[in-house]
């Protein structure tokens, strides 16, 4: 029979749940924001090509760093605060980023508004991963991580509803209110993390950092969490930042771009969450390896297919799948590499890691672009980085794994 504090930890857990997937939803719609405004604020600022890529780098740089420091924080004032201060901070850089009064400025803007939104994710993590005391981490990570597609959905529909004479600002009012309004929320309804409180209550100091990363017993997992990490982030991020000007480069129309788009990210945020249902009923060290074979297998045949709309959204919708189903159980198993006082550390350092990726990923698309590669062969150069991270997810899954979530 169910218990009083059984039904007080579920509703407990489905809080921290709820709230975090709109946390994860705001996050997506941030991360996605500048790719679908670049042009407007090209246009608005003045910017030179090399200008607009040192703005858009800024925010993935600030990323880099977000990732790891909100991590640490994490194990330091706990989930839930560190996650606050996270989406106060990028809320409010969001929001100032249509108001910054030059270039410099914009970039300093977009860089502190990558340290928040950076912060945020490793905290989200942290708090499904340990909610219900840890049962389901793995289905609970991938369901608040699929937030972020669908919040990168929602931009791309911001984006495609205003057409070619649309404002670009509005995408930044929207991310920058939405999180602004949450915030207060969060601080009144979210519960901090029980299994956080009962091991700082406990006898066990909290680890350095290279103990944590680096301890023999762990250096493997680590390394190879990273660099499976930045291969699944580095095609993720050049796919979402440069689709639809590849597919435009294919032949097709800004709208069927636009759609296509919206495809990818619709399907990449439901079959992620079939994906980590699949890993938490029924285990297997192979579901990575075929969420790779798909992913390899969805790139080749979206290359060779014409001017189908349907057929290379449908295509899309596959690639996109496979590609975040593999990059989000990475994120759910990501916090099982490490014990509790060391969690955040440890997983904000592999979304540091992947955060790498996000900011290779668009930049490794222009340099081939520049170069005269053509569309086919910007997504064919994504194969053999496939293969390498399948490598890393094999070799992976048979390493231990601490007994403790």
């Amino acid at each position: 029979m169910r218990t009083t504090t059984d039904a007080t930890t579920a509703r407990s857990s489905a809080l921290t749940l709820a709230l975090c997937f709109c946390a994860a939803i705001i996050e997506g719609i941030d991360l996605q924001s500048m790719g679908i405004a670049a042009g407007g604020i090209a246009s608005e600022f003045h910017l030179s090509k090399e200008a607009l890529g040192t703005v858009l780098t800024a925010s993935p740089l600030g990323l880099f760093f977000g990732a790891f420091l909100g991590g640490r924080a994490a194990d330091s004032w706990g989930r839930r605060r560190a996650l606050i201060l996270s989406i106060i901070v990028f809320g409010i850089f969001q929001l100032a980023t249509p108001w910054a009064p030059g270039y410099a400025a914009l970039v300093v803007i977009r860089f502190v508004c990558g340290l928040g939104l950076g912060g945020a994710f490793p905290n989200l993590i942290a708090l499904t991963a340990e909610a219900s005391g840890g049962r389901n981490s793995i289905l609970n990570v991938v369901i608040t991580a699929a937030g972020m597609p669908a919040g990168g959905a929602v931009a791309s529909l911001i984006g495609f509803s205003g057409g070619l004479s649309g404002d670009w600002r509005i995408l930044f009012y929207v991310g920058g209110l939405a999180p602004l309004v949450l915030a207060p929320i969060m601080a009144a309804l979210l519960p901090e993390s029980t299994l956080f409180q009962s091991a700082r209550s406990g006898t066990h100091a909290k680890p350095s950092v290279l103990v944590t990363l680096f301890a023999r017993a762990r250096v493997r997992q680590t390394l190879l969490l990273w660099l499976a990490f930045v291969c699944s982030a580095l095609m993720l991020h050049l796919l979402l930042n440069w689709m639809p000007s590849l597919m435009v480069a294919k032949g097709f129309t800004k709208p069927q771009a636009f759609l296509i788009q919206i495809v990818f990210n619709l399907s990449s945020a439901a079959g992620s969450v079939g994906i980590a249902w699949i890993m938490q009923v029924r285990p297997s060290r192979w579901l990575l390896l075929i969420c790779y074979a798909g992913l390899g297998a969805a790139l080749l045949v979206i290359t060779a297919l014409g001017q189908d709309v349907a057929l290379v959204a449908a295509t899309a919708g596959i690639l996109g799948t496979c590609l975040i189903g593999a990059q989000f159980t990475l994120y759910g198993l990501a916090p099982t590499y490490y014990e509790t006082m060391a969690r955040g550390t440890g997983t904000g350092a592999s979304v540091a890691a992947s955060r790498l990726g996000s900011a290779l990923g668009p930049y490794l698309a222009g340099q081939l672009l520049s170069a005269g590669a053509t569309a086919t062969q910007v997504m064919q150069s994504l194969l053999p980085i496939t293969g390498v991270a399948a490598l890393a997810a094999l070799v992976l899954m048979f390493l231990p794994r601490p007994t403790e979530l």
